[in-house]
């Protein structure tokens, strides 16, 4: 498995840092070190044309989370398409591109993006990979595992030229109070799990919505969900890879041996308050033989039903 830092996703992450929109964008403004060279370098373009388009693509059509990530990775398809709506924003992103000299950027970074590189070389992604991909009994076409100094953490399902292409973006490094690289490869290696999960995951719930409708109390339940969960299904995407990352984290817990397992069990249980039930679930799974699109529709409505009124499950 080999991990990159992509050109194309540093080229949005730049116009989503000159769009100035962060409390919705959520970028990782703690790498002062990233952030001031994109300062320096792009500074006199905060008023270019693909600034003020990607900023008002994020303040009034929610062109934030995987969506910026989707259409930049698309830009060709986009490009050649005019009646894209996001078509006039590609033409300036890539006109963008060449009067900001952005190649250039890219290139004088390159000994920055070999440590980031370097830094995580030790970890183990091929084993990492493989397992995430024989649990849900399913691989994409190809699979990306991009890096990304100021944005994460994604994944998503991009379909191109006939291929299931699927990514994982994460937010790496992230920097201690000293303002050092905080060496936490097993919250790293969570988060991968988490992310590509959301690849297997997603299709299977949004493609059966209608599952969840009749189970507004499981939802009203939740008194805390976090805002960008703004929807059932969504909340649902939440529950199965974040009861999914225990799960990784528990099986492959020789590889982690520092990580304490209590402590996640109860980050999660904060807000997502049926998460043992959910982890409970998932070891059916596994024993089950089946795929996950059969288990989730043969079981997602038994176990939101039960849930509430009994405040867990057990089968």
């Amino acid at each position: 498995m080999k991990v990159e830092i992509n050109q194309r996703v540093e080229l949005v992450q730049v116009l989503l840092y000159l769009a100035e929109e962060q409390e919705t964008t959520i970028q990782y403004l703690e790498n002062k070190i990233y952030s001031k060279r994109i300062s320096d370098w792009f500074g006199a373009y905060k008023d270019h044309a693909a600034v003020k388009i990607t900023k008002k693509l994020i303040t009034e059509d929610y062109f934030f989370h995987i969506r910026p990530l989707e259409a930049i990775l698309n830009l060709e398809n986009i490009l050649k398409d005019d009646s894209h709506k996001l078509n006039l924003w590609a033409q300036e992103t890539v006109r963008f591109s060449k009067e900001s000299r952005f190649d250039d950027f890219f290139h004088t970074q390159e000994s920055y993006y070999n440590g980031i590189l370097a830094y995580v070389n030790s970890c183990d992604f091929d084993t990492w990979i493989a397992y995430i991909e024989t649990y849900f009994r399913s691989r994409p076409d190809e699979f990306h595992l991009i890096l990304c100094p100021i944005a994460g953490n994604y994944g998503f399902y991009i379909s191109q030229e006939e291929k299931n292409i699927a990514y994982t973006v994460r937010c790496m490094p992230h920097y201690d109070e000293t303002g050092q690289p905080d060496g936490k490869f097993d919250f790293f290696a969570m988060g991968i799990a988490h992310e590509y999960a959301h690849c297997f995951v997603n299709p299977i719930v949004e493609g059966n919505k209608e599952l969840l409708k009749n189970h507004v109390r499981f939802f009203e339940a939740h008194k805390n969900m976090l805002n960008s969960y703004n929807t059932d299904y969504a909340v649902i995407n939440e529950y199965f890879v974040r009861a999914f990352q225990i799960r990784f984290m528990e099986e492959n817990r020789i590889l982690f041996p520092k990580f304490d397992i209590s402590v996640e069990y109860e980050r999660q249980r904060n807000i997502f308050i049926f998460i043992d039930d959910f982890v409970e679930l998932l070891k059916k799974f596994e024993q089950s033989g089946m795929t996950f699109s059969e288990f989730y529709t043969k079981n997602i409505e038994r176990i939101l039903s039960q849930i509430p009124p009994q405040q867990s499950y057990r089968a």
